[in-house]
Formats: structure tokens, C-alpha cells, sequence
């Protein structure tokens, strides 16, 4: 593990995704609220769910080409920067309604398929440049299991955390609660500039990634 973390290279692909993972598991457990909340209907939730985690299936095959062409590094940072400008942009959901958002959702399931995608890709890429041989591999896997879970689990509490604070109170099966003016400014914030904080500074870590001269995308998972 202090092999692996001793590696620059590898401790900005890792902090990058720590706070990558973070943001997309909150806004995963937020877009459930934003449905209820600023569309007032439940069904929606399905709609967005569909729009965000859809794209994936389509966008991957794509960014693999993208990846050959601008390389992992400018890939994602590209889905970064773009995720980032899409979670600002769903504040204008309650203007611009329902189309539009779903719309703007769609770009960030799009984006998402290639966080990961470059994400994964990068870790082979930067354990076999620091050990050729493959004897360092487990330390590199270990800490990116690790980090990995650890923000699958921070996101939803952050989300949580910034409901607690602007005083939202959870509702029971059939008991509808008025939420304060604060819930929903902390609902709606929550949903759109904490996830579009949370991605730049992932962006600023992924910044410092310099590894150069590596196999493409297809090359890394084939």
C-alpha cells in the first residue's frame, strides 16, 4: 500500500476518483428527491434514472474511439469539467422543465460512462509503468478497491448532510411533509452545486496526473 501511494501518479488518478465516485453516488441517491421535490412527481425518478445510467450503454463503445484519438488523460478531464457544468446547469430545471433537464441528465449519464471508463483504464497504466514486471499489482488494486468504496458510501451522506443542515425532515408511506423554504434551497443546492464542487476538485487532482506514453483505452482492457 506505501508503494502504491508513494506513487504521484497513482495518488492523483486515486484522490481524483475519490471525489469522482463521491459525486456521482450523491447525485444517484439525490436525483430521487429532485423528482419528488422540484418536479412534484415521484414517477419522474424512473425517467431520470433511465436518462442517467442509459447513455452508458451506447457512450462507452465511444469514448473508447475518443480515447485513441485525444488520449485517457484529456478524455477525462473533459467528463470532469463537462459533469461538473451539466450538475450547475440542472439549477434552471425548475425553469425550464422537464424536457430540458432530461436532456441535460442524459449528458451527464454520457459523461459518467466515460469517467469510468478512463478511470479503470488508467490503473493497469500507471502500476505496470511503476513495476513492469506486475509484482506491485496488488497494492495498486487494493487501494482502488478501497478508494472506490469509500466514495460509493461518502456521497449519499453528503447529500444527507447538506438536507440536515437546511432542516429537511423525511417523510413517512403516506405522510406528505412541507418542507421550509431551506429544505428545498438545500435540496436543490445539494443536487446541483455541491455535486459541481466536489467534481472540480476532482478535476484539480486529475490535473496532476502526468503519466505519458501509455497504451490507449482498448489496448488497456482488451
Amino acid at each position: 500500500v506505501k508503494f502504491a501511494w508513494a506513487d504521484r501518479n497513482f495518488r492523483a488518478l486515486v484522490l481524483s476518483y475519490l471525489f469522482t465516485g463521491a459525486t456521482t453516488h450523491l447525485f444517484l441517491a439525490a436525483l430521487p428527491f429532485f423528482a419528488e421535490y422540484v418536479f412534484h412527481n415521484t414517477k419522474v425518478t424512473a425517467i431520470f434514472m433511465g436518462a442517467f445510467l442509459g447513455p452508458a450503454l451506447i457512450a462507452t463503445p465511444v469514448w473508447l474511439q475518443v480515447s485513441k484519438r485525444i488520449g485517457k488523460q484529456r478524455g477525462l478531464l473533459i467528463c470532469q469539467l463537462v459533469f461538473a457544468l451539466g450538475a450547475l446547469s440542472l439549477l434552471l430545471g425548475p425553469t425550464v422543465g422537464l424536457g430540458p433537464t432530461v436532456v441535460i441528465v442524459v449528458v451527464l449519464g454520457i459523461c459518467f460512462a466515460g469517467l469510468q471508463l478512463f478511470a479503470y483504464s488508467m490503473v493497469p497504466d500507471v502500476a505496470r509503468a511503476a513495476s513492469p514486471d506486475g509484482s506491485k499489482a496488488g497494492s495498486y488494486t487494493g487501494v482502488w478497491t478501497a478508494t472506490e468504496a469509500t466514495g460509493t458510501a461518502f456521497g449519499p451522506y453528503i447529500y444527507a448532510a447538506v438536507l440536515g443542515l437546511g432542516g429537511f425532515v423525511a417523510s413517512t408511506a403516506g405522510d406528505n411533509v412541507t418542507q421550509t423554504s431551506s429544505a428545498q434551497i438545500a435540496l436543490l443546492l445539494g443536487f446541483t452545486v455541491v455535486p459541481a464542487i466536489l467534481m472540480v476538485i476532482a478535476l484539480s487532482f486529475q490535473r496532476r496526473y502526468q503519466l505519458g506514453g501509455v497504451p490507449d483505452v482498448g489496448a488497456s482492457t482488451s
